[in-house]
């Protein structure tokens, strides 16, 4: 086994080069600057969280990422004001039962005990295949 630096072991993961067989210098590896730590992992060294540090002024500005506003005229609400569109949105959702028959009981109890479940996991399946099979009649549903 060879021992390296973790900035011997960068220079060479950004060189194209292997770290098979690399053990770090635990001196080295105490503290390690966060996109040191990323280009060792993707050599396949993983540096423990703790031994992890990043410096807020290394930390460059990303229009996509810093523009970012999630939900604005969501968040700015009261949770009253919350409450009553939910409460808006649990009125206007209409609930629909199928029955999906089995020759099998055992699916059919599993069907029964994860009913609430399967119903999450279906609808946005239901909703892509109504949109397809309107788009495929020529019919795209408007979605504004």
């Amino acid at each position: 086994m060879k021992t390296l630096t973790i900035k011997e072991a960068v220079e060479r993961v950004n060189n194209g080069a292997s770290l098979e067989g690399i053990v770090l210098d635990k001196w080295s590896m105490l503290q390690v600057n966060v996109r040191d730590a990323m280009i060792l992992s993707r050599g396949g060294i993983v540096i423990p969280e703790e031994n992890i540090y990043y410096d807020d002024t290394e930390i460059e500005y990303d229009e996509e990422i810093d523009e970012l506003v999630i939900g604005k005229e969501i968040t700015g609400l009261s949770w009253e004001e919350k409450s009553e569109r939910f409460e808006v949105h649990q009125r206007t959702e209409k609930k629909v039962s199928i029955d999906i028959l089995t020759d099998e009981s055992e699916i059919e109890h599993w069907i029964e005990k994860n009913k609430r479940r399967l119903g999450d996991i279906l609808k946005p399946i239901v909703v892509d295949l109504f949109k397809a099979e309107q788009m495929i009649k020529g019919n795209a549903p408007d979605n504004g």
